[in-house]
């Protein structure tokens, strides 16, 4: 049985060597050509454009690192020309030396943001593996803007009113009493946040009164030039700040 083995195997090789084939002759070579097709045919196997993209900026940085490694070692051994005590550096040492250098600032680096974040909480938002600011909130659009000052005005007028006509038609008095006689939320203005009325106070006018009608409250110059004025009639109106201090300047005893 082993040499019917032996017997089939020496007849499998001679067959083998004996089929004809085209033969190769010369010193294999690998050219430019070579080399794009086997890139061509790397990328048919699953190697995409953005793997590719990613492999040369890897690629760029890493010729970057040696190429300053290099520089290092070459400025480092000139030195040695004026200071004899300074050791000769190795490439590698070099080497070792970019790598330190660079992990130390990505540890500065990190602690510049991290202190960034605690400064200003809230102000960034995560974005992949970086930070971005926090977009602004969409500014509403003026006429929503508008309407809602004067819907603001007009509520603070009618409560304002209201107090006249129970007491006689006289307002509140300018200070902290007008502030507990209507509400909090009314002296706040809609836009820009955080923004007041200004109250000077007045008189309501009736049929005995033939007056004509006063600044009651307006809004603070935070709003702009053109700010809204609520009158002691309970009617409000557009005014310029050169207007309503002219105005002011007038109702003063």
């Amino acid at each position: 049985m082993p040499h019917a083995t032996r017997s089939v195997f020496v007849w499998l090789a001679l067959m083998v060597v004996g089929w004809p084939q085209a033969a190769s002759a010369g010193m294999p070579s690998v050219t430019l050509a070579d080399v794009s097709r086997a890139v061509s045919r790397f990328t048919e196997l699953g190697l995409t454009g953005l793997a590719r993209q990613r492999l040369e900026v890897i690629s760029f940085f890493v010729v970057g690192l040696l190429a300053s490694t290099g520089v290092i070692q070459w400025v480092w051994n000139g030195l040695r020309n004026d200071f004899p005590v300074l050791p000769r550096l190795s490439y590698a040492r070099a080497l070792g030396i970019i790598i330190l250098w660079g992990l130390l600032f990505v540890l500065v680096l990190t602690m510049i943001s991290g202190a960034r974040e605690l400064m200003t909480p809230g102000a960034w938002e995560k974005q992949g593996l970086t930070y971005r600011l926090v977009p602004p909130p969409p500014v509403p659009p003026i006429e929503a803007e508008i309407r809602a000052r004067h819907e603001a005005i007009n509520r603070l007028g009618g409560r304002l009113v209201d107090y006249a006509r129970g007491r006689g038609g006289a307002f509140p008095v300018p200070g902290h009493a007008v502030e507990e006689e209507v509400e909090e939320l009314l002296w706040r203005l809609p836009s820009p946040p955080g923004g007041r009325y200004h109250y000077v106070g007045g008189v309501l006018l009736n049929d005995e009164y033939v007056v004509s009608p006063t600044i009651l409250a307006y809004e603070p110059d935070t709003v702009g030039s053109d700010r809204l004025v609520l009158m002691t009639d309970g009617t409000v109106l557009w005014l310029s700040a050169s207007e309503i201090e002219r105005m002011l300047t007038s109702e003063e005893p």
